[in-house]
């Protein structure tokens, strides 16, 4: 008996644990999103969970070349950025020599790139309509406190 106690609060232990780690929704934490710097424009990327079940890589995302965060089934995170046209790619694109996905920013501008998951890969398309983005960001966990290019949130 004293084993299944035992069993029962390491596995209550572990769920709490995992449940604080996951971080915020989306929809509870874009009113404390801070402002854009007003020469900057912010990129946010996200990749909605699928149906396919199985494990799904987690590739690097990459700005002109540096890494900024990885790319994580259910989440999303930002960067801010200065205003032009930003290189965006995932580290497996770059190893297979693919083209970068070019993201005009403008000052002041929030732009959506999406991770879909093609024939097993994952593809970064530019959203075009922001209601759809933040609609789809909804209910996304926030992954970004752990990497200094990103921002992180206060929650």
């Amino acid at each position: 008996m004293k084993s299944w106690v035992k069993l029962s609060v390491a596995a209550l232990g572990a769920a709490v644990l995992l449940a604080g780690c996951a971080g915020p929704r989306y929809a509870d934490v874009a009113t404390r999103i801070p402002a854009i710097e007003p020469a900057d424009g912010r990129i946010y990327f996200y990749q909605p969970v699928t149906s396919s079940g199985g494990k799904i890589a987690q590739p690097a995302i990459l700005v002109d070349g540096q890494k900024v965060g990885r790319s994580k089934p259910g989440h999303f995170f930002f960067v801010d950025r200065a205003a032009g046209e930003v290189a965006v790619m995932t580290a497996t694109d770059r190893k297979e020599r693919k083209e970068a996905l070019n993201v005009p920013l403008a000052a002041g501008q929030t732009q959506y790139v999406r991770v879909d998951i093609t024939g097993g890969k994952q593809v970064l398309r530019l959203e075009e309509s922001a209601d759809a983005a933040r609609q789809a960001l909804s209910d996304l966990r926030y992954w970004g406190a752990g990497r200094r290019d990103r921002e992180a949130l206060r929650y």
